[in-house]
């Protein structure tokens, strides 16, 4: 199929104080080694376009050089300017409310993120209102600062019902990006919609002034179309996400001590009965997150907190029970009077002669010094053992800063690419050395910066009702294998954190199992992340954990080949209503489903899994757990659940 009908770029210069949109006379598209040039030339500026293909052919993921021809100000540069979607000879301006074309796009925000909404073209405002051939109707989505996807994340995908077709499009942009979706020709003319996107646009702060041989070269993005629709485009961006990524996606099963947990509270008291009881559920790693650092920017470990041995007695301890090592570094975020530590004057990023963030600073990764001393720590942690790093990244740049480049915006950029190379140079180093991306949880989750690294944190949510919402909604952002979720039985909420361990109320509460089956279902969506105070649970609930772990690494490779499913589509945060989402294993033609029902109430739903043609379904987790009921009839599923705020976890084959 072919993957677009016609592909510009869409650029804006100022020269001599006049702002202008540069308009390229197409050159040849050559094909050698597996990449696609393609030249345009305007006598102020030229570009060229490198298209890679991916997904058998389905996809291309591209980037372009532009090189200035005489002197000019940069203040807008795509990656690609798409057109042709949705093409239609006889007009589309009536079928931009009618529900036949629909454009997905993704909400994010801390501990609610991966919150897709799907709306028809008119409601976003692209909807014609005159005759005029040069009507332009458009819609904007963008995101500013390193919280690449704090806001919105960067993918569209545009679904034509009628023709059976779905394009898509995602930038690789750990920074400010915009995504812009058009249709020109007003009532009469408007054949079709045009995607234009990019990192580089003035209105995020962008504008670079180039002089004669001046380069500047766009962020990476990727886009094609596929028969289908929606979840057809998810399964094809997955398939390239792996084909594309620089490091296989996937982690060892981790128990991490912060969320619903320790809260940062790290003392031998509360860290020897989880490493224990973690290792007793066949944890390969225990990483202790924030709390075993003196100050955060320094990364020396707090030696007083862990006794006469200090923190070398909790790594010893966790080895002995057969486990790696892992420890949080917030990589970006130094501390006031870190440069006498350093030794670095300028490790701190400035913006117009300010410290950014000046309670917390931020980093600046090309400052040789700080890179020196951060691989230093970095080494001096390997040595006693690390071989897992969960890497946060708590505050932002904000537009960027004005320490280097023409603009905030590519002051941001340039950090960007030195923060990266960072972690390359890391992995490179230590090639056994697992590390997951965190930003708040998922504020940093774009494409462009998952390619660097083995897991990503999908969220912060604390409340583990709320996450079936979040995980279904990251499935269609990124690889099983690289989401990571949160299963946290026996939470010690935020507000007890100072609390060694829960009530005797509280664990009452859990004596049924159910909390333990529905947070375990939940990790097995993705690259499950154990927490919680599991050392507390009582035999029953031990048991459910521990065939729910146990089936987990069995599956593990199964999960990690998978694509996601969504029969029920997708569900926002506040839904109460049973729901379902699912990952297909191509290979063996197997599907494991995870089912909810999310509100209070006993309950029954159906959910139709027809067109995957699987004639054999089974509940799988838990075994042995009475409350859920279920029929399965050439493919309709019908479930009931004799309670509210249950999960249970099924198999077709």
């Amino acid at each position: 199929m072919q993957i677009f009908i016609k592909d510009n770029l869409n650029v804006s210069a100022r020269t001599d104080a006049c702002e202008m949109d540069l308009v390229f006379d197409k050159k040849e598209t050559s094909f050698q080694q597996g990449t696609y040039q393609t030249t345009y030339m305007n006598p102020k500026l030229s570009a060229v376009a490198e298209s890679v293909p991916y997904a058998e052919g389905r996809v291309l993921r591209q980037h372009v050089t532009y090189t200035a021809q005489a002197p000019l100000m940069l203040t807008r540069a795509t990656v690609a300017n798409v057109q042709g979607v949705c093409l239609q000879e006889d007009g589309i301006a009536s079928r931009l409310n009618d529900g036949s074309i629909m454009i997905h796009y993704c909400i994010s925000r801390w501990q609610g993120e991966g919150q897709w909404r799907h709306a028809t073209p008119e409601y976003l405002g692209i909807y014609p209102a005159t005759e005029h051939e040069w009507e332009k109707a458009w819609w904007r989505l963008q995101s500013i600062s390193s919280w690449s996807t704090g806001a919105y994340y960067p993918i569209v995908i545009i679904e034509d019902k009628q023709q059976g077709k779905a394009w898509f499009f995602t930038l690789e942009c750990g920074r400010s990006w915009f995504f812009e979706v058009y249709g020109v020709g007003g009532r009469s003319g408007m054949k079709s919609l045009s995607v234009a996107f990019g990192g580089a646009d003035e209105p995020l702060g962008f504008a670079k002034k180039m002089n004669a041989g001046d380069i500047y070269q766009s962020a990476d993005g990727a886009y094609g179309v596929v028969q289908g629709g929606f979840e057809e485009a998810i399964q094809t961006l997955v398939a390239y996400w792996r084909e594309s990524s620089l490091v296989p996606g996937g982690s060892p099963l981790v128990f991490n001590d912060y969320m619903n947990c320790n809260w940062t509270n790290e003392t031998p008291e509360t860290l020897i009965p989880l490493i224990d009881r973690a290792a007793e559920m066949g944890c390969e790693v225990f990483c202790l997150d924030d709390g075993w650092e003196q100050k955060q920017g320094t990364w020396f470990p707090a030696e007083e907190k862990f006794g006469e041995n200090g923190i070398a007695s909790i790594f010893d301890h966790i080895r002995e029970k057969g486990m790696q090592i892992g420890v949080w570094f917030e990589f970006e975020t130094l501390r006031a009077g870190a440069e006498q530590l350093i030794g670095a004057d300028d490790c701190f990023l400035f913006r117009n002669g300010a410290m950014i963030a000046p309670e917390r600073p931020l980093a600046n990764f090309r400052s040789e010094k700080l890179l020196a001393y951060l691989y230093e720590r970095v080494d001096a942690m390997y040595k006693m053992g690390v071989r897992f790093i969960k890497n946060d990244h708590n505050n932002t740049e904000q537009i960027g800063t004005t320490l280097y480049g023409e603009s905030p915006a590519e002051g941001l950029e340039k950090n960007e690419q030195a923060f990266l190379a960072f972690i390359d140079g890391l992995r490179a180093r230590y090639p056994d050395l697992i590390i997951e991306n965190c930003a708040s949880g998922a504020m940093r989750s774009d494409a462009g910066t998952l390619r660097h690294f083995h897991i990503q944190s999908t969220s912060d949510q604390e409340d583990y009702l709320l996450y079936p919402s979040v995980l279904a909604g990251s499935l269609a952002l990124m690889p099983p294998e690289k989401a990571g979720i949160w299963c946290y039985p026996y939470p010690l909420v935020f507000e007890d954190r100072l609390n060694l361990k829960l009530s005797d109320e509280q664990v009452a509460q859990f004596a049924d199992g159910e909390q333990t089956v529905f947070n375990v279902v939940n990790g097995f969506m993705g690259n499950l992340y154990l927490s919680g105070k599991i050392h507390q649970a009582d035999a029953y609930n031990t048991a459910l954990l521990k065939e729910g772990l146990d089936l987990y690494l069995a599956w593990r490779g199964k999960i990690f080949e998978s694509v996601p499913i969504f029969p029920c589509g997708m569900i926002s945060l506040s839904a109460r209503t049973p729901y379902a989402v699912g990952l297909l294993h191509e290979k063996t033609q197997s599907i494991l489903l995870a089912v909810w029902n999310l509100s209070s109430e006993a309950t029954s739903f159906a959910v139709d899994l027809r067109r995957y043609n699987l004639p054999e379904c089974a509940i799988v987790y838990p075994c042995k757990q009475a409350g859920v009921t279920y029929t399965y009839t050439q493919g309709l599923l019908q479930v009931s659940f004799e309670r509210g705020q249950v999960a249970r976890l099924f198999q077709l084959h």
